[in-house]
């Protein structure tokens, strides 16, 4: 039978760009980006911690990254709006609750932890630590739930709803995202993206597609996606469950551009896949060349239950210093 592709577009044809103005990554076997671009066998941190203290690292790194001197960015004016994805966020914290006030009483548990024991702790967490004035999305699901919160972080900034948005995905080990095949990890990535960019180039970030697929229609996604882009890529990062069979069509579609699969370096990270594919795009492209000279042109896929979503990456190379 013909492959069949039911698409369901969340944005203009041809959205604009945003510009990247920090990058935060906090991940057990990575601690910058070049760590991205390495398999790690590492799944966990050597000291346990709850999920939101992860998005907040991560998002800490990300805006100091992103100095208040670059337009846009946090601290420079404007308003500032979260975005944030995870599979089980608050989960694991909720179930400790229930039963530290199963064994020692609801008096003896701070109320403090109700705010971590929420599905929405880590982009509560963010908002509220660094004090961000915007609006704040939380987004779960699986692996396209992180790259839909880059598409709809995208679209505040292209409609005007802020100056800038603090977009992340964050994961844990708990018993929660156990699955048969699957390989958890945890961690957190987070990006600072803004209407202008920063000062000597840098990553620009657009969203190609997002789609509902049959399970056979993989390839049918990613021959639209190619169609909405100006040039081939270079490179194709590639965010999807354990048990997906649909990444062999993808591979084998674009054979002729590496194929770079977030699940095989850094393990599972449930909606945070998404996100990882994005910052393992500007990965790809931050390699020094010429100056001014156009980077790497790298198509991010995140696949999860029936949904693919697509970004481009794109840069102006800031050339060797």
């Amino acid at each position: 039978m013909p492959e069949t592709v039911r698409t369901v577009l969340r944005a203009p044809a041809r959205p604009s760009a945003v510009a990247v103005a920090g990058l935060g990554v906090r991940l057990p076997g990575a601690s910058g980006l070049s760590g991205l671009l390495a398999p790690s066998a590492l799944r966990r941190f050597a000291n346990e911690a709850p999920e939101h203290e992860h998005a907040l690292a991560a998002a800490t790194d990300a805006m100091a990254a992103a100095s208040p001197r670059t337009p846009g960015a946090p601290g420079a004016g404007g308003s500032t709006a979260t975005v944030w994805a995870s599979s089980t966020a608050g989960l694991a914290a909720y179930a400790q609750t229930c039963a530290d006030i199963t064994e020692f009483g609801p008096g003896r548990v701070s109320p403090r932890r109700t705010a971590h024991s929420a599905f929405t702790a880590p982009v509560t967490a963010v908002s509220v630590r660094f004090g961000l004035d915007g609006p704040y999305l939380n987004v779960t699901g699986e692996q396209d739930a992180g790259a839909q919160a880059v598409t709809e972080a995208v679209r505040m900034l292209t409609r005007g709803r802020c100056e800038r948005v603090v977009v992340g995905g964050s994961a844990d080990t708990s018993a929660w995202r156990s699955r048969p095949g699957g390989d958890p990890a945890e961690g957190a990535l987070c990006v600072v993206l803004q209407r202008h960019a920063p000062y000597g180039g840098g990553a620009a970030v657009r969203p190609v597609l997002r789609a509902r697929t049959a399970r056979d229609g993989i390839d049918a996604f990613v021959r639209s996606c190619l169609e909405r882009l100006d040039g081939p890529p270079d490179h194709l990062v590639l965010s999807a469950p354990a048990t997906d069979t649909r990444a062999a069509g993808a591979r084998a579609l674009l054979c002729a551009a590496p194929l770079l699969r977030v699940e095989e370096r850094l393990g599972d990270l449930g909606a945070a896949g998404g996100v990882a594919a994005l910052v393992t795009a500007v990965a790809l492209t931050a390699a020094p060349g010429p100056l001014e000279q156009p980077g790497p042109r790298v198509l991010a896929l995140a696949l999860g239950s029936g949904n693919a979503v697509a970004v481009e990456v794109t840069s102006r190379r800031k050339g060797p210093r």
